[in-house]
C-alpha cells in the first residue's frame, strides 16, 4: 500500500494523515483549530465572523459588527449569537449581531431575476417572532420590514468602533439581495477594508450570472468603482479544502477605506517576520 492512501472524505479524497489529524482535532482541538477543519456547527458562519473579528482587532478596534439578511425561523441568527460569545472569548472583540427580515416571508416576486420558477410571495415567513425575541434577550438585534426600506436606516446604525465585518444574504431572490448589498454602500470607514460575504443562494442547479444573488453582486460590481465582491480567494490555504460553503463565500472589498489607499508606516518586514505578521493578524 503506497505512501498516499487515500480514502473517500465528504465527496472528496483526504489523505489519511488529514482524517486523523481532524479527528484529532475534533477530540481536543482549540476554536480555531476547530474552526479551521470545518468542525463549529454552520461553519460558514463560524469562518465569516471569525475572520471579522481578526480584521476589527487588526484595525485597532474593540468591537464589530456582523448581520444576516434572511432571519426566518432564527436558527442561523441563533447560532451567530452563540458564535459571537465564543468568538468574543477567543479574540477580545465584541461582536454585534443583527438580523434583518420582512417578518412576513419572501416580498413580491419579480421577473426571472428573482427566480418565480422556485420561489413565491410569502414563502419562509417567520411564525415565531416573539419566541425568537425571548431566545435571543439582548443578544442580538432585531429589524424588520421589507430590506428595500430598512437597509438605509441599518447602514445609519453602522459606527466606525465596531466596523461591519461579516454579511450573510440569505434572501433567495435578487431584488432583496440588490437592497442587502447596499449595505457595503456607506462611509468607508464603516467597515473592515474587506467583509467576509456569505451568499446561500448561488449552488442550485438553476442559479446563474443573471439571475439571483449572483446577478446582484454582478450589477454592484459594475455600478460601484471602489467596492468590488469577489470570490474568496483564501480558501484553498484552509486545512479542510473543499467544503461545500466555499463556493458560497464571497468578499466585500472597500476600496476607498484609508488602510487600503496608502502605505502602512512601519520598518521593512523578511519574509518569515511578514508571514509570521499575516497569521498573526488572521490576514491569510
Amino acid at each position: 500500500m503506497v505512501e498516499s492512501v487515500k480514502r473517500h472524505f465528504g465527496g472528496l479524497t483526504a489523505p489519511l494523515g488529514y482524517l486523523s489529524h481532524k479527528a484529532r482535532v475534533k477530540r481536543g482541538g482549540d476554536f480555531r483549530q476547530m474552526e479551521s477543519y470545518g468542525l463549529i456547527p454552520r461553519a460558514n458562519y463560524a469562518y465569516g465572523m471569525l475572520r471579522a473579528a481578526d480584521l476589527a482587532r487588526f484595525l485597532g478596534k474593540r468591537a464589530v459588527t456582523v448581520c444576516e439578511f434572511g432571519v426566518a425561523t432564527g436558527n442561523g441568527l441563533m447560532n451567530m449569537v452563540e458564535l459571537a460569545e465564543r468568538i468574543h472569548a477567543e479574540s477580545d472583540i465584541e461582536v454585534r449581531v443583527v438580523g434583518l427580515d420582512t417578518g412576513e416571508g419572501l416580498p413580491a416576486i419579480g421577473d426571472y431575476r428573482d427566480h418565480p420558477e422556485l420561489w413565491s410571495a410569502g414563502d419562509f415567513a417567520m411564525t415565531n417572532k416573539e419566541e425568537l425575541r425571548k431566545r435571543m434577550g439582548d443578544r442580538a438585534e432585531l429589524i424588520f420590514g421589507d430590506i428595500k426600506d430598512t437597509i438605509d436606516g441599518f447602514v445609519a446604525s453602522l459606527d466606525e468602533a465596531a466596523p461591519l465585518g461579516f454579511v450573510s444574504v440569505d434572501v433567495d431572490i435578487y431584488s432583496g439581495a440588490k437592497s442587502a448589498l447596499r449595505a457595503l454602500l456607506g462611509r468607508p470607514e464603516l467597515y473592515t477594508p474587506a467583509v467576509s460575504i456569505y451568499c446561500d443562494d448561488v449552488s442550485f442547479f438553476f442559479a446563474n450570472r443573471w439571475c439571483g444573488e449572483l446577478r446582484a453582486i454582478d450589477e454592484f460590481n459594475e455600478e460601484n468603482q471602489f467596492r468590488k465582491i469577489d470570490q474568496d480567494r483564501s480558501l484553498g490555504s484552509r486545512p479542510s479544502k473543499g467544503d461545500s460553503w466555499y463556493q458560497s463565500m464571497f468578499v466585500g472589498h472597500i476600496l476607498d477605506h484609508e488602510v487600503r489607499s496608502k502605505p502602512r508606516q512601519r520598518s521593512g518586514l523578511s519574509i518569515q517576520d511578514h508571514y509570521s505578521f499575516m497569521k498573526a493578524s488572521g490576514l491569510f
